[in-house]
């Protein structure tokens, strides 16, 4: 007859046990935070660049103890990544401003950059604008970098908390 002894290090185990949610918790809080940068950057790449205003806006914001927001603070932040409809007439001088700066020139000699800023914010007053949803393409583009650093997080802390993977 066979006799089969097993023994249990119940002290290690425990104490295993008791540390894992905490190592646990400050490994993904690492991986989080590295992740949210990821998408930032990524989004910052994406974002519309006139004066690059809303670009260096974007952020990645803590909002819970394990989540991140990547977004901007800015207030038209909204209006570029959402469709708008039709609206009252945009600020002249701000489409101006960006007329100049991507270099646009009207086809018709007749008129100037200040003509053709007037005509496209009329045309977005009439018209709205489209949506350039640059967040969700971003996140789309790093969601296997994010899984993964995400699972480097839990095996890194799984094994500071003294289990084997």
């Amino acid at each position: 007859m066979r006799e089969l002894s097993v023994e249990l290090h119940t002290s290690a185990l425990d104490q295993a046990f008791r540390t894992a949610p905490d190592v646990l918790n400050k490994h993904l809080k690492a991986g989080i935070s590295t992740a949210g940068s990821l998408v930032s950057r990524a989004a910052r790449e994406e974002a519309p660049k006139a004066e690059s205003t809303l670009t260096h806006s974007i952020r990645s914001n803590q909002v819970g103890e394990l989540q991140r927001m990547v977004t901007s603070s800015l207030r038209y932040n909204a209006f570029v990544v959402g469709e708008t409809g039709p609206q009252g007439i945009p600020p002249i001088q701000s489409v101006l401003d960006w007329v100049r700066v991507k270099r646009i020139q009207p086809n018709n000699p007749k008129h100037d950059q200040r003509d053709l800023a007037f005509m496209i914010a009329r045309s977005i007053a009439r018209n709205g604008t489209a949506a350039n949803d640059f967040y969700d393409r971003a996140a789309e583009q790093t969601q296997d970098k994010v899984a993964q650093i995400l699972q480097r997080s839990v095996a890194a802390g799984m094994k500071a908390a003294g289990f084997k993977m």
